[in-house]
């Protein structure tokens, strides 16, 4: 088929209304990255991360990064993207470059990613989160210190998948525990199970975790929110005898039993010889 002539029906596929062709044009790039694709493909291509369909936003993105990671200079076609006014083509457009590879996935990607954190679409989140911690591990203060600002943020997914990244990234350090620390007396109940991964995850040795723990494992208003700090007691240090002393206590007196069972578990783990 002429060349001229198939992009241009890739074209007319793309901008279809329909979205079985839009996405069937799509597929035929993705399974073929070395055929010739115009500017104007190109451009359509990018186009398409701004559907109302989440599939065809996702194939899209597939798409520009099979074509970028045998055509170098597509890369470039990509970035603009990220200072669309449409906030699904600058996620979609970090997402593209996430997925040509590391060389690809700079710093400049970060305000889409820390925007799709608080996203009210989980599957949007937790790929922005996957994005955050590889872009972490390249660039670790910049996006440590994203992170950190994100935390504060007036929007509560925001918050906890800046909690959950920070753990993923194994940061530490007193800015990070005083976030924990007031995360874990935040209002949303999901905020504070984030608070307590990470506190559990990345400052189990610390002496300030059996207490934030205890306070929680005592005193939340959600028993999901206490058997969470009943497990994260669990990974303390063996032996840690303020932790085990809140365990028994609530052991013997809790009357949600999986919240009895968290704590026996967690005894069990602190006072095996």
């Amino acid at each position: 088929m002429n060349p001229d002539a198939h992009n241009h029906g890739l074209v007319t596929a793309l901008h279809s209304a329909a979205i079985e062709e839009r996405v069937a044009a799509l597929v035929s790039i993705i399974e073929n990255p070395g055929q010739w694709l115009g500017a104007e493909t190109v451009a359509a291509i990018a186009g398409c991360l701004g559907a109302d369909s989440k599939t065809v936003r996702r194939r899209a993105a597939d798409a520009l990064a099979a074509i970028a990671r045998r055509d170098p200079t597509i890369v470039a076609a990509i970035r603009p993207g990220l200072r669309s006014d449409n906030h699904r083509i600058r996620f979609g457009a970090a997402y593209a470059l996430g997925a040509v590879g590391e060389e690809a996935l700079t710093l400049d990607t970060a305000a889409a990613l820390c925007e799709a954190l608080g996203s009210s679409d989980g599957d949007l989140r937790w790929a922005a989160a996957e994005l955050m911690v590889r872009l972490g591990r390249t660039h670790p203060k910049e996006i440590r210190e994203e992170l950190l600002a994100l935390v504060n943020s007036t929007i509560p997914a925001a918050r906890k998948m800046a909690l959950y990244c920070l753990r993923d990234l194994g940061v530490r350090g007193s800015e990070v525990l005083q976030a924990v620390t007031v995360a874990l007396r935040d209002l949303d109940a999901h905020v504070r199970l984030a608070a307590l991964a990470l506190l559990s995850g990345s400052f189990a040795d610390s002496d300030a975790a059996p207490r934030l723990m205890l306070e929680r494992l005592e005193s939340d208003r959600e028993v999901g929110v206490r058997r969470a700090a009943a497990v994260a007691l669990g990974h303390l240090p063996p032996g840690t005898a303020l932790a085990i002393e809140g365990l028994r206590r609530v052991a013997s007196e809790a009357v949600d039993q999986s919240l009895v069972r968290a704590a026996r578990t967690s005894l069990e783990r602190l006072t095996r010889s």
